[in-house]
């Protein structure tokens, strides 16, 4: 089938072609009605309308007839289109030229595309273009004062780069997804979710109501119950930003939901995205939050996720789920704040697909204690506007909060005065002093490795969680523990030296001998603190962070089922690593702190002054992404903002036959992007200098992915330093 009008994309499965006029005003039509609910459409509208004006070239049109016609696509070449459309942009409503200009490519820098639009050398190209697009676009040229709009949707040069990155996203989604109906209209039905917020309350509201009902009186059913009552009064109070302080064990995740369930539903809302620190913590989240709505109501994003899909409802379930993935139109999102925030700073198409989805949203940042100072300045920057201009609800949950409230020399919170506790200062205090579990004990003199193991062996435990600041030092303590015991069966090892599969199945088992009250000895770097739902009846912390301290208390006694308080230990290792940096500022606040007589570890308000004092040392914008914001360096602010630094290097365990046979297929037919996610349980992030110190005991099966072919223990996990040594295949990993 041919055609004598303007394409857009080559033939589909029926044989037809994609009209052009028709993709750009249904492009148009649809990032219009996205940006409808930030009051920016007509800029979406005509960003879409204008994003393909480029293949109105004559010779993008050749070079798609030729593409049809090739049976090998990839030696046809390219064409450039983008920047006709861009270029046009610039002169009529310039915020939009980046958006067309990267449609493809991502947010580019804007004097670098300013520089590249001007270019002499295609002007007669770019005129040759616009005269065939007026012939089918009667109406190209806007009929109202683009740039006057845009000055009333912003205040400042970071408004205006929040709003240059949401219009990218209503463009590419709308462009993606009328591209896919084009393509493969099948695909595009499975698209969107027939459930909302507010059924979501619903089912939520008549669950909780049971469990209330049917709870057994006690202390905590009684706290969790005054909680879950607060939450959903505060849920009628208007959009803003809200914090929720609850102890361990205080019903913060259900109650936290409800909050945001019931305001989505209240405020007409559209969805509620819950964001997560640790992928270790997110999949505990999702399984309380699909116990009660049901596997399709949660959507889960992040790289470790997995998928069953054995069975047809199943495979059609995580086909809706991937789809949804790409731009969070779901009612209910669980993701990692990585995903959140890095997408929020991205310049890449696909991580700001999904950002105009955020808008009329609920956002619960749990564990926002965990956010890294040196980020802080442009998160709540990014904060701010979205809940100022876009109709965003922020929930700051955690136990430990951060003193992100107020301005001062050293950080531009939010503004006084405008952060909403969910739960009444005195009553949470109150909360916390009713749910205190334990006591702590900080030893004067610093202690052996050797000193640890003997007080665990004084105090007669057979059950201790001892949690340490490195990798190394975790090690160490494991050998002394391994050496003093006769049985080490009930001995445990958690750390990222640790594959992800194989830390939940330590935690399966860790939870399975503390239930069945079995010897269990748990050895554990900083991913076993915060969320992690484990009941220690002792914690020994070596001295961290105090919001950290805290959170590893969590870890003990937290159902509150002994008899007596649990202890908790903050102990200084004579031979103990600090990480530098943030975490080494915070370690030397803490010391102070900790030797007043005074201070009281359950009473949540001693955060609000260590945070500050924390803040004084460590600068808010370490990377200095604000003014790269303020100049419209996409790329540049893409690449400064990472919430974990990119100096680590992955490699695949070969943990079991599931991913040896998928190792094997990817030797014979190579990488596929679908394998990325498959592989994520198996993988193991080495430092770059671990990395290139293990050379001998790894391969490059495919480019970029490297298997490691050394050892792996059952306890230890991988090999490296002078413990990394020839893999044997006739030994068992498990």
């Amino acid at each position: 089938m041919t055609t004598d009008r303007p394409i857009a994309h080559t033939p589909n499965a029926d044989g037809n072609w994609h009209d052009l006029q028709e993709h750009l005003e249904d492009v148009a039509t649809r990032a219009e009605a996205y940006a409808e609910k930030f009051k920016a459409g007509k800029l979406a509208f005509y960003a879409g309308l204008w994003h393909d004006l480029g293949k109105y070239n004559p010779k993008f049109q050749d070079y798609l007839k030729q593409c049809a016609a090739a049976a090998d696509k990839q030696r046809v070449g390219s064409v450039p289109h983008a920047k006709h459309g861009a270029r046009f942009a610039w002169e009529a409503a310039m915020p939009i030229a980046p958006i067309i200009y990267g449609h493809h490519a991502g947010l580019p820098e804007k004097e670098d595309m300013k520089s590249k639009l001007h270019d002499p050398e295609w002007q007669d190209s770019y005129h040759e273009v616009m005269q065939e697009a007026q012939q089918y676009l009667s109406h190209l040229r806007p009929t109202i004062d683009l740039n006057r709009l845009i000055g009333t949707l912003v205040k400042d040069a970071h408004g205006y780069e929040l709003l240059t990155r949401l219009l990218f996203s209503c463009l590419i989604d709308a462009d993606y997804l009328d591209t896919e109906e084009h393509f493969d209209a099948e695909v595009a039905k499975q698209r969107g979710s027939q459930i909302k917020a507010a059924d979501l309350w619903s089912i939520l509201e008549q669950e909780q109501e049971n469990l209330l009902r049917d709870a057994k009186p006690s202390i905590v059913n009684q706290v969790r119950a005054e909680v879950y009552r607060s939450c959903v009064e505060a849920a009628k109070l208007p959009p803003g930003v809200f914090r929720l302080a609850v102890p361990t064990g205080g019903g913060k995740t259900r109650s936290g939901l409800a909050f945001a369930l019931a305001h989505a539903a209240k405020h007409e809302l559209d969805r509620v995205i819950v964001a997560v620190p640790y992928t270790s913590i997110i999949e505990q989240t999702v399984s309380v939050y699909r116990d009660i709505f049901g596997a399709e109501a949660v959507l889960e994003h992040h790289s470790a996720a997995r998928a069953d899909v054995s069975q047809e409802d199943a495979r059609k379930r995580f086909a809706q789920a991937r789809l949804a993935t790409q731009n969070w139109d779901a009612p209910l999102i669980v993701t990692t704040t990585v995903q959140l925030f890095e997408s929020l700073f991205a310049n890449r198409t696909s991580r700001c697909r999904k950002l105009h989805n955020i808008v009329k949203s609920v956002i619960i940042l749990d564990e926002v204690q965990t956010l890294p100072v040196g980020l802080l300045e442009p998160i709540l920057s990014v904060l701010r506007e979205l809940v100022d201009r876009y109709r965003v609800t922020v929930v700051l949950c955690t136990a430990t909060q951060p003193a992100l409230e107020g301005e001062s020399r050293y950080l531009q919170g939010f503004e006084a005065g405008t952060v909403q506790d969910i739960i009444p200062t005195e009553q949470a205090k109150q909360h916390f002093s009713t749910l205190s579990r334990v006591t702590y004990e900080a030893p004067t003199q610093s202690w052996t490795w050797e000193q640890l193991v003997q007080d665990i062996q004084d105090h007669d435990y057979n059950q201790a969680l001892v949690v340490l600041n490195t990798r190394k030092d975790a090690l160490n303590v494991l050998d002394a523990v391994q050496s003093s015991l006769e049985e080490t069966s009930g001995v445990f090892h958690l750390s990222t030296l640790l594959c992800g599969l194989h830390r939940r199945q330590v935690l399966e088992a860790v939870k399975l001998r503390l239930k069945q009250n079995q010897p269990c000895f748990l050895i554990s770097t900083q991913v076993v603190e915060a969320g992690v739902d484990l009941d220690f009846p002792t914690v020994y912390r070596a001295i961290a962070p105090l919001d950290r301290i805290v959170q590893a208390a969590g870890r003990c006694n937290r159902e509150g089922k002994m008899p007596n308080k649990g202890r908790v230990v903050i102990f200084e290792p004579e031979a103990g690593k600090i990480p530098p940096g943030e975490y080494r500022t915070a370690v030397d606040e803490t010391a102070k702190r900790l030797r007043r007589e005074n201070l009281d570890l359950t009473d949540p308000s001693i955060f609000e002054g260590y945070f500050q004092a924390i803040y004084q040392g460590i600068p808010s914008d370490k990377h200095k992404i604000q003014p790269d914001r303020a100049a419209l360096n996409y790329p540049k602010v893409a690449e400064k903002f990472k919430l974990i630094p990119n100096d680590t290097t992955s490699v695949v365990i070969q943990y079991d036959d599931r991913v040896r046979s998928l190792l094997r297929r990817i030797e014979q037919r190579g990488l596929f992007s679908s394998d990325h996610r498959e592989l994520q349980p198996y993988l193991v992030s080495l430092r770059n200098y671990e990395f290139q110190q293990t050379a001998s005991y790894r391969e490059e099966v495919a480019p970029g992915l490297w298997v490691w072919r050394g050892s792996y223990d059952s306890v230890y996990g991988i090999g490296i330093g002078d413990r990394a040594i020839d893999y044997d295949p006739t030994d068992l990993i498990h």
